[in-house]
């Protein structure tokens, strides 16, 4: 049985001064799943991504990313470690306005040496990596590659970003309300196109909303209400 892409176990996080924010018993996302976690603006939704990409450490408890304990790692492996075996999809993108369509994508090729390789290894080259999700994500124009970013469509920078994250096959793939600015039947034919790529990829996908009417699409839902044992008082998310 293969290990967990994600492993919680009474991980406890709180800002300096004040009360946990964060008091999570358990938690497992299975390799290949897709989750959906929803919780409202203040339930410590962003905090608990940082913690899994290892920008935090949580007070105690245990962070396992693959089997590797983050705690484990120095600051400077932990973004390694991240880079290698993590893609992310942010609410408002943060692709780089100065980069092409192109580089913005192949981006997490310059840091990760090991994504290089994947994308080489399953479509002969970085650029024909991108080309192959741009192409499979409904964005299947060519002339668009060498772009500026700030040349696109909101929906169609979303799929730039969705590349971005899925390039190289990372094990995890995690979205944080990407979908906020899109209307209903866009935001499921996006989600539809995403699951497509993850499961070629072989990625496990946590998506984080707040928009319930998504849950349906998804091998699981959570609550983070719920998963939390801490009651947020509305500080930082």
């Amino acid at each position: 049985m293969s290990l967990p892409v994600i492993q919680l176990e009474n991980l406890v996080f709180a800002w300096p001064g004040q009360s946990p924010l964060l008091d999570i018993e358990h938690f497992t996302l299975a390799a290949g799943e897709r989750v959906f976690l929803k919780g409202p603006s203040g339930s410590g939704k962003t905090t608990l991504l940082g913690l899994l990409g290892g920008v935090q450490l949580p007070a105690s408890g245990r962070i396992q990313l693959l089997g590797q304990d983050l705690a484990r790692l120095s600051g400077s492996r932990r973004d390694r470690f991240r880079a290698d075996h993590s893609g992310y999809i942010f609410q408002m993108f943060n692709l780089l306005p100065y980069l092409s369509v192109l580089e913005n994508i192949s981006l997490p090729c310059r840091f990760s040496a090991m994504r290089r390789r994947r994308a080489i290894q399953r479509h002969g080259g970085v650029e024909a990596a991108a080309r192959h999700l741009l192409t499979h994500l409904g964005l299947d124009r060519p002339e668009l590659l060498r772009r500026a970013v700030t040349e696109l469509s909101i929906g169609q920078q979303q799929r730039v970003a969705a590349a971005r994250a899925l390039i190289g096959s990372p094990e995890l793939v995690i979205a944080d309300e990407p979908t906020s600015a899109l209307d209903a039947d866009a935001r499921e034919a996006f989600l539809n196109l995403l699951f497509v790529e993850c499961q070629a990829a072989g990625s496990s996908l946590l998506f984080v909303s707040h928009d319930g009417a998504l849950e349906r699409l998804f091998d699981r839902s959570l609550s983070l209400s719920e998963l939390n044992r801490a009651t947020p008082d509305g500080g930082l998310d």
